[in-house]
């Protein structure tokens, strides 16, 4: 009996996780909405056709500044992917992290704020920043990455799209 109690509890752990991977890999990105510094707004639905990286950070967040400087050291990795970086923070405190960075002279990237909807935080269960998401070209879920992580690590799967 006790035998068929744990097999029955290993199916349904496995069977579980499997569920979850499915579930995470068919995910689509978040509905977003966000104005750009430029005074425009950006939404999901204005993406085209193709890999997207979903970066939701802040701009006063050190590990944020440290990504954002060594993707743009390895630009080539994301030169064929839509860049969409979100924050919740004011347009006063995007704008300065905008100018810092150039992000205006990269066409493939749109930073914008989220505003106090935190659509995108929620939609993520965002906990801490950087979240990086990164989808196909047919724009499933492939990983997502939170928190300080090996930059090397991030840029191999955004390799690999």
């Amino acid at each position: 009996m006790f035998r068929k109690l744990s097999f029955l509890l290993l199916l349904l752990v496995g069977m579980s996780d499997a569920f979850a991977q499915v579930a995470a890999s068919s995910k689509k990105i978040a509905p977003f909405q966000i104005r750009l510094v430029n005074g425009q707004q950006y939404t999901s639905s204005q993406l085209a056709a193709g890999p997207v990286v979903l970066i939701y950070f802040s701009p006063d967040c050190d590990h944020c500044q440290n990504f954002t400087k060594d993707l743009l050291k390895n630009a080539s990795v994301v030169a064929n992917k839509q860049v969409v970086m979100v924050t919740f923070q004011a347009m006063d405190m995007l704008k300065p992290f905008v100018s810092q960075y150039s992000l205006g002279s990269y066409p493939n990237f749109k930073v914008g704020t989220e505003g106090t909807s935190y659509l995108v935080q929620r939609y993520y269960q965002i906990r801490s920043f950087p979240y990086i998401a990164i989808y196909d070209k047919k724009g499933n879920l492939v990983r997502t990455f939170e928190g300080e992580q090996p930059h090397a690590e991030i840029f191999k799967a955004l390799k690999q799209i």
